[in-house]
């Protein structure tokens, strides 16, 4: 039924496909190993309104679980928002220190040749687009 749903509502909203379930499997597998904590993201589904989390932040607790709470089905994912950067805890009381993993994370999105948009510091991967230009007018 849901599968159903979706796809009335990729064709009502006339959306294009741009990730399949193997590039998001590909993703997953190469991001989970490479990074030994999580990195924050925000994924938005074609049938929910708003993303999950709501918002993406430095400071927000929520990350990703890329090994064992990857979000499926991955055919839902309209879009994946991800904050490249990975917290290393120091100890109870000081703050973790924030490593930026954007480089790395640009490497692996070009190996796997995923195409995604920069929104400032945030990565964009699109399961889902409207308008494929969008790749075209980023600069990656």
């Amino acid at each position: 039924m849901d599968r159903q749903k979706r796809l009335h509502e990729i064709k009502k909203r006339q959306l294009t496909s741009v990730m399949n379930k193997t590039k998001w499997e590909e993703l997953r597998r190469t991001v989970a190993p490479t990074f030994l904590s999580d990195v924050p993201c925000q994924i938005k589904y074609v049938l929910e309104d708003t993303p999950s989390p709501e918002f993406l932040s430095k400071t927000a607790d929520f990350s990703a679980d890329w090994d064992e709470g990857f979000p499926y089905p991955t055919a839902s994912i309209e879009w994946m928002r991800i904050l490249p950067i990975v917290k290393e805890a120091r100890g109870y009381i000081i703050e973790p220190e924030i490593h930026d993993v954007t480089d790395e994370f640009h490497h692996i999105l070009r190996r796997l040749k995923i195409p995604f948009v920069m929104e400032g510091e945030i990565i964009c991967i699109f399961g889902y687009v409207r308008d494929t230009g969008i790749f075209e007018r980023g600069e990656n």
